[in-house]
């Protein structure tokens, strides 16, 4: 459903596109301010995570207690919208992206600095303390339906466009910014830069639809919950793949 939606926006961004050519008398250089928004999946890659407790929550001594473990995530949309100017070769913009991914698994590595094995009886036991519908456990995994990752991203952009001098122009470049994640009321936003490539398809001199992809980190952040217990997330990585309309003006 999800490709039959995109396929459609796109298509129906080529027959909106149309009319604006033939209103657009005059020649363009394709130079000016533009806007852009586009649609894609986002694939959060596993994120390794320390969760910290005080009182023996996980069978320590009643100190400070560390679980390490990794999180696996759903892909999900992604929405995203831009503005920026186009000097011809380069172009310059800042992009707003929002996604929000499912978390799927939690791959229990190590207890206190120590490795450990979850039993057939323990899972059951994980299961049932997380109260959630959909548990099971494979090994050290623990796959369930658990909460979103939400990210809001803005980053300032920098683009070189390649000529070829037909209708296709590809691209490269990348940003420096801050990305926000969130998950159940939780959160922090954080450092973050992406690189990216893609081509953009010329349907006339300001008209273009786009198609690309951006790889995204943000800086690690410590998450706390209370005085005694929080979580340390290490760095977040992103992967979009995205269709989208481009205007300038």
């Amino acid at each position: 459903m999800f490709k039959f939606k995109l396929v459609s926006a796109v298509a129906l961004a080529a027959g909106l596109a149309a009319p604006v050519a033939a209103q657009n008398s005059e020649p363009n250089d394709g130079r000016g301010f533009y806007v852009a928004a586009g649609i894609g999946i986002a694939s959060v890659q596993d994120t390794d995570a320390v969760i910290y407790d005080d009182g023996g929550t996980f069978g320590g001594t009643g100190e400070t207690d560390t679980a390490s473990a990794t999180y696996g995530f759903k892909n999900a949309a992604a929405l995203r919208g831009t503005l920026g100017y186009d000097f011809g070769m380069f172009r310059g913009d800042l992009e707003i992206d929002y996604s929000r991914n499912k978390v799927t698994a939690l791959t229990l590595n190590a207890i206190n600095g120590t490795d450990v094995t979850i039993d057939e009886e323990e899972g059951e036991e994980i299961c049932d303390y997380l109260e959630i519908e959909g548990c099971s456990v494979s090994g050290n995994t623990i796959r369930y339906d658990g909460g979103r990752v939400r990210q809001l991203s803005a980053l300032a952009n920098v683009w070189v466009d390649v000529p070829l001098g037909g209708s296709i122009t590809p691209y490269a470049g990348g940003g420096l910014g801050i990305s926000g994640f969130e998950v159940d009321g939780e959160g922090k936003a954080r450092f973050a830069w992406q690189l990216g490539a893609g081509a953009a398809f010329n349907l006339t001199s300001s008209i273009a639809i786009t198609a690309d992809y951006r790889h995204r980190q943000a800086k690690r952040a410590e998450i706390t919950w209370d005085d005694v217990s929080g979580m340390t997330v290490a760095k977040v990585k992103t992967n979009t793949f995205a269709l989208g309309l481009r205007a300038t003006f």
